[in-house]
Formats: structure tokens, C-alpha cells, sequence
């Protein structure tokens, strides 16, 4: 797993590129069992590093004046990469989009003598947050390589670009940006499951209560829509498990 580093915390830098070399525990199913610690001080050191395809995660300091973009910025080039943000609470809430928010106090360290009770447990928390990330969405990073152009299925076809939903060769509506998300991906997978949380990262970016809530309604919808033009599919909820189109 490849982190890239980026707080102005020298003390924290070090002991994260020490510990990274040490024998680390990570979740059940995650295959990947080494950590490389990529550090950055300054701005242009990140924005440097969210240009590498090995990335595997972004671990960010706050508060900082460059954190809002830095999160806007990788989430729009690499959606499916957890960027962590730790810092005192009131920072991080003002920053949107982050995938993980570590409540986290760097300053304490000054005051203990000790780096393995502080930063230990802070470091083994963004290493299984990170894999966990990783191994429930590697799923969804298959899902994207199999959006064509145009996705045709049954009698209907749908052609992301334009978010144009046609049924029997016809248009017959422009989808709004949530609806379109919601039906490529089923599309894509027509007759087969997706889970409910797949859906929410690959449109919304982030799965919790109110964003599950607010999939429900553009999913509603969907269902009107095929029903108000007599196709003959529609939205099935699995309990427990997901969504299906067929």
C-alpha cells in the first residue's frame, strides 16, 4: 500500500516512515502486506504525488488553506482512491468529500514522551481504514472498465455522455446527473446484483444514511420512468444485498 504523506508534523512524518518498515496487521482479504510512506511538507509535494497511478491512498493534515482542493481535485482524477483527512474536529468539518475522517490531535504529541502510544494507534487506524477502502470498492474499480459508450440492454440503451435514455431507438428522456449514475452502473450489470454501497461510491462518492436515502428517491423515479413508458424491466431491491435491473 502506497500512501502519500502530507502534514507540516516533522515528528509524525518520521515515525510513519519508521514504523511503515515494520511488520503490520491488515484486514482479512487485503493481499497487499507492505506500506510505503510517501512525505510531503508543502503543497506542490502533493499535488506532485496525485499525478502517480500506484497511489493507494491520501493521507491529509488539516487545517490547511490547500486541503478543500487538494480533496476536490483527487476525488475528480481518481474517485475510487479513500483520501483520509485527520486533524481537531472543527477543521475537518470543513472540508467536504474526504472519504475517512481520523479525529486527531498532532499537537498532543508534544506533551508525551512516548511516539508508539500516540502515533502508533493513530497509524494502524489509516492503514485498516485505507485497506478496508480498498478491498469492499475493488469491485466497483471493475464495474468502471466495463461502461462502454453507449450501454445497450433489452430494448433500451443509455449513452452516458449525453445521459440520454432511449428506449426502442428513441430517446425518451435526459436523466439528471443522479439518475444517469444510478442507471449506468445497473445497466452496465444488467440481471446481476450491485450492492447498494457500490452505487453510492460510484455516484455519490461516499456511502452513509443520507446519501442511502437520497438514492432511494432517484430510484423511484427510474421505476416511474419505466413504467410511465411501458418497458418491460424494472428495479428490483434485494433485501440486505443491493439493487438488480432486469
Amino acid at each position: 500500500m502506497k500512501i502519500i504523506l502530507n502534514t507540516k508534523n516533522v515528528d509524525l512524518i518520521n515515525f510513519f516512515m519508521r514504523i511503515s518498515k515494520t511488520a503490520i496487521n491488515f484486514p482479512k482479504g487485503y493481499d497487499d502486506k507492505s506500506v510505503e510512506i510517501v512525505a510531503s511538507r508543502v503543497e506542490a509535494g502533493l499535488f506532485e504525488n496525485i499525478s502517480d497511478p500506484t497511489v493507494d491512498a491520501y493521507l491529509i493534515g488539516v487545517p490547511s488553506p490547500y486541503s478543500q482542493k487538494a480533496v476536490d481535485f483527487i476525488k475528480k482524477k481518481a474517485p475510487y482512491i479513500p483520501v483520509i483527512l485527520f486533524g481537531d474536529t472543527p477543521e475537518l468539518m470543513e472540508v467536504s468529500g474526504a472519504d475517512i475522517y481520523i479525529p486527531y490531535d498532532v499537537g498532543a504529541f508534544s506533551s508525551m514522551n512516548d511516539p508508539n502510544k500516540y502515533y502508533k494507534p493513530f497509524f494502524e487506524a489509516v492503514v485498516w481504514n485505507a485497506a478496508n477502502f480498498l478491498k469492499n470498492f475493488i469491485t466497483l474499480r471493475k464495474l468502471t472498465t466495463k461502461m462502454a459508450d453507449v450501454i445497450e440492454f433489452g430494448q433500451c440503451s443509455y449513452d452516458p455522455t449525453r445521459r440520454s435514455f432511449s428506449f426502442r431507438d428513441k430517446e425518451v428522456k435526459k436523466l439528471s446527473a443522479k439518475e444517469g449514475g444510478i442507471i449506468e452502473v445497473l445497466a452496465a450489470n444488467f440481471g446481476e446484483v450491485v450492492k447498494k454501497e457500490i452505487i453510492l461510491e460510484r455516484v455519490w462518492h461516499k456511502s452513509d444514511h443520507w446519501t442511502g436515502r437520497s438514492m432511494d428517491v432517484y430510484v423511484t423515479n427510474l421505476r416511474k420512468l419505466l413504467k410511465t413508458h411501458e418497458i418491460d424491466m424494472t428495479i428490483k431491491n434485494i433485501s440486505g444485498v443491493g439493487l438488480i435491473l432486469e
